[in-house]
């Protein structure tokens, strides 16, 4: 099988998760077996670059959200805890937070939310 993930193959596994088609995991799996190793959101947008071996993909804009002025650590753990809220009310709680980007590493199952001021914040993915 060819890994390298065309445009069209790449928006078609972004439907697939967005349609719910597929879980979190399924998404994960799907994203490295054709090369892409992480991805990172931008909050306020909802925009997401994706990085792989062969291919970086970007999606398009989704929202547009005011990030805190100040970054809230409880908040943050709070929208962790509450992941399996749609992703937009998800991107809100995290922006309420002061959370202004995060990384999704998929080979080490780890993300990184990253505030305001370049606080961080770190979860292992239990998939």
């Amino acid at each position: 099988m060819n890994n390298k993930l065309t445009e069209g193959e790449f928006q078609e596994i972004i439907r697939r998760r967005s349609d719910r088609v597929i879980n979190f995991s399924e998404f994960l799996n799907e994203l490295s077996q054709r090369g892409i190793n992480d991805y990172e959101i931008e909050v306020a947008t909802g925009q997401a670059t994706y990085k792989g071996i062969y291919s970086d993909f970007k999606t398009d804009p989704q929202v547009s959200l005011v990030v805190a002025d100040k970054f809230n650590r409880n908040k943050v753990l709070e929208a962790i805890a509450n992941i399996s809220l749609p992703f937009l009310d998800f991107l809100k709680e995290i922006a309420e937070a002061g959370i202004v980007n995060y990384r999704v590493n998929i080979g080490e199952k780890k993300v990184i939310y990253i505030g305001i001021g370049e606080e961080k914040v770190e979860e292992q993915l239990n998939i």
